[in-house]
């Protein structure tokens, strides 16, 4: 359905098709006059407002291109050439963050490398649960040695071993000979 504004240009203009034109006319009687008021403010305005005539129409049209082109050329020199978030921007700052982040890193981790000498252990706790075993640590640099006193002097035909928890580091039914290369001299 097509608005008031439309049908009454249409109207005005005489492009209106004939059964809708009837129809029109039927609901508003009342824009005769405006009719014939349109059509006289055409006359006048046709008559009075021609364009003027060029002496030199091709002189007119050249300069007028000119002016076009300048307009384009300034315009597209005005315009910045990379935007500001542009793809190889990104790829620089991207870059650029990554050799930051890789500088960053080699300057502040240590990269010394740990010298024997330099090695000390820290016990934290000694405790023993038999009575009368005494232990004491002697802490050097590159020596650490704990004395344990008290303790019952260990056969050389027995195995020594670390042990697990509770035979205190005794194992059970292990009685062999060491062999002569892995005695402790």
């Amino acid at each position: 359905m097509k608005t008031f504004e439309e049908r009454y240009t249409a109207w005005l203009d005489g492009a209106l098709p004939e059964a809708e034109k009837a129809a029109f006319e039927c609901e508003h009687p009342d824009l005769f006059g405006e009719r014939e008021q349109v059509n006289a403010l055409r006359a006048l305005l046709r008559e009075q407002l021609r364009a003027p005539q060029l002496s030199h129409p091709g002189f007119f049209n050249s300069e007028l291109l000119k002016k076009i082109e300048r307009d384009q050329v300034a315009a597209s020199k005005s315009k910045p050439r990379h935007p500001w978030l542009g793809l190889p921007r990104l790829a620089w700052v991207g870059l650029g963050s990554a050799l930051a982040t890789a500088a960053m890193v080699l300057a502040f981790i240590p990269h010394k490398k740990a010298d024997p000498d330099d090695y000390v252990a820290e016990i934290k706790k000694l405790q023993t649960s038999e009575p009368g075993v005494t232990v004491t640590v002697d802490a050097k640099k590159g020596v650490t040695i704990i004395k344990i006193d008290g303790l019952e002097k260990v056969p050389p035909e027995k195995e020594l071993q670390a042990g697990g928890e509770g035979n205190g580091g005794r194992r059970e039914g292990r009685n062999e000979k060491v062999p002569p290369e892995r005695e402790l001299k």
